[in-house]
């Protein structure tokens, strides 16, 4: 996996130029606790996404990690967002989402199976 994750890699990036690249259903409660959190605090950890020109809908980056973060800050009102910009490609960029998802979020091993199941039933396997 390539890694560039360097201090000038942190951009404020718009929100609305940012597509979703692994969806996952919230629970209400959890992403309120964001909303306040950010709220009260601040974004302590910037969203990651990767650069691309094939998005549809005028979109510029993929949202590699950070979709509750993302939303919350939609929700608030916000334009921007801190974001850490990664070069990867298609494949390490999902491998990150599932590994944070996995690590930082506690998906169910059902919303780890359909989200790869999806993955491959869109052709994107390599």
């Amino acid at each position: 996996m390539t890694k560039r994750h360097h201090a000038t890699d942190l951009q404020m990036i718009p929100v609305d130029q940012i597509a979703v690249l692994n969806p996952r259903d919230r629970n209400g409660r959890v992403f309120e606790e964001i909303v306040g959190n950010i709220k009260s605090l601040g974004l302590k950890k910037p969203v990651t996404v990767t650069p691309r020109d094939d998005l549809e809908d005028g979109k510029r980056y993929l949202l590699i990690c950070g979709e509750g973060r993302l939303k919350a800050f939609k929700s608030l009102g916000e334009k921007e967002i801190p974001a850490l910009v990664v070069a990867v490609n298609d494949e390490d960029a999902f491998i990150m989402s599932l590994t944070e998802n996995i690590v930082c979020v506690r998906q169910t091993h059902l919303e780890i199976a359909c989200s790869s199941r999806h993955r491959v039933h869109d052709g994107d396997h390599a």
